[in-house]
């Protein structure tokens, strides 16, 4: 991975023209390209390879054709000149190469709170393509610094890490951005999105990069700050005048239930209790995300340790079994906590309905040692 990137990155570099580069209008164009540009296309396309051998994709064919859906809606006139894949990441991030692959993070889809919020994003990386910004701002390189320092950069680092730097070390120009923007929301608009949801989306983004206390992505470092972002934003939206439209929340809540479930677990292993906690303590919050997500309150809760974390945790998990009785992790996180508390009754049924549930868990064993020194206790008192 790292010498295809050297080659991509030294193409990208290599040389400055002073002809203007027109954008493109339609999948034909993609078809009319000069001979440096194929070359980039090339190994944009050798990029795209790898990624798919090193296992980064995630492996939904329903989400992804849901996804490439929404595109064709903003882009009907590239047809599949423009793909959309998913990476399995939790991060914040969402990036276009030059041969029209636009990739979109897990992490970034679970942030959305609907088809209009998810058409924002991909309208603009969709301009970045279309625009030609890669080659025009491979063109703007003026010496070998911004290589050496490009490089320094992905040397290091995963080759999934290389690939979302590079799209941030090939980042575009403010102006760039601005047309991205501007050209995005026409897109948006043109298919009938509600067009107030496009600073919305980056008004829940900023709010969590500022509660975390983290920078701001490759998504966001390499466009404008999102304060300036949302503000443009919101200038559109009363220039636009109409604030009818396509919100689609129903429809993108089914479509991504499956993965908010598996990022929040990805979160409490990696030990990021706090994203787990900024999610699920919005208002909104299960109204958007599947009641069992109430399991993963308690186990951020736990994680946490707060005082009166352990409560909190306890009335999560009980939410839960209420909510969604056939939800196994919920009866087993209550029969720890019951065994915690020394209340040997209620953790042996939690227990059992555990195993009722899940036969084959993979820490049967343990769970029937739990169980086998509760009855030897309740024997001795």
């Amino acid at each position: 991975m790292p010498n295809l990137l050297l080659a991509f990155i030294m193409l990208w570099l290599a040389g400055c023209q002073s002809a203007p580069v027109k954008p493109m209008n339609s999948i034909d164009d993609t078809r009319q390209l000069d001979a440096e540009e194929g070359r980039l296309w090339h190994s944009a396309d050798e990029l795209d390879q790898q990624l798919e051998r090193a296992d980064y994709l995630h492996e939904d064919e329903e989400l992804r054709v849901y996804i490439m859906s929404v595109m064709r809606k903003l882009y009907p006139e590239y047809g599949d000149a423009i793909r959309v894949r998913v990476v399995s990441s939790p991060s914040l991030n969402a990036f276009a190469l030059p041969n029209g692959s636009i990739y979109i993070n897990t992490g970034m889809l679970v942030r959305l709170d609907n088809e209009a919020q998810l058409a924002t994003v991909l309208a603009h990386e969709g301009v970045h393509f279309t625009h030609k910004h890669s080659w025009q701002q491979r063109r703007n390189v003026k010496n070998s610094t911004a290589f050496s320092t490009g490089f320094g950069m992905l040397t290091g680092i995963p080759a999934l890490g290389d690939l979302m730097a590079l799209s941030s070390m090939l980042g575009f120009s403010r102006d760039m951005e601005r047309e991205a923007d501007a050209e995005g929301f026409q897109r948006l608009a043109a298919a009938g999105y509600n067009v107030t949801q496009a600073p919305v989306t980056f008004e829940h983004l900023l709010a969590e990069v500022e509660a975390l206390d983290i920078d701001e992505p490759y998504f966001f470092s390499t466009h404008p700050a999102l304060e300036d972002r949302i503000e443009s934003f919101n200038e559109l939206v009363q220039q636009h005048g109409t604030t009818n439209g396509y919100r689609g929340e129903q429809t993108y809540r089914l479509q991504v239930a499956d993965l908010q479930l598996e990022l929040l677990q990805d979160y409490l292993e990696l030990g990021q209790y706090q994203s787990v906690l900024l999610i699920l303590e919005r208002p909104d919050a299960f109204v958007r995300y599947p009641q069992s997500a109430w399991y993963y309150l308690g186990e951020a809760y736990r994680l946490r340790g707060e005082e009166e974390d352990t409560e909190r945790s306890a009335t999560a998990y009980a939410t839960a079994i209420r909510l969604v009785p056939e939800f196994a992790p919920s009866w087993r996180a209550m029969g720890l906590y019951y065994m915690k508390q020394d209340d040997a009754e209620q953790a042996e049924s939690h227990f059992d309905r555990y195993l009722e549930l899940m036969p084959d868990a993979s820490d049967r064993a343990y769970i029937e040692l739990y169980r086998t020194k509760l009855k030897t206790r309740d024997r001795r008192q």
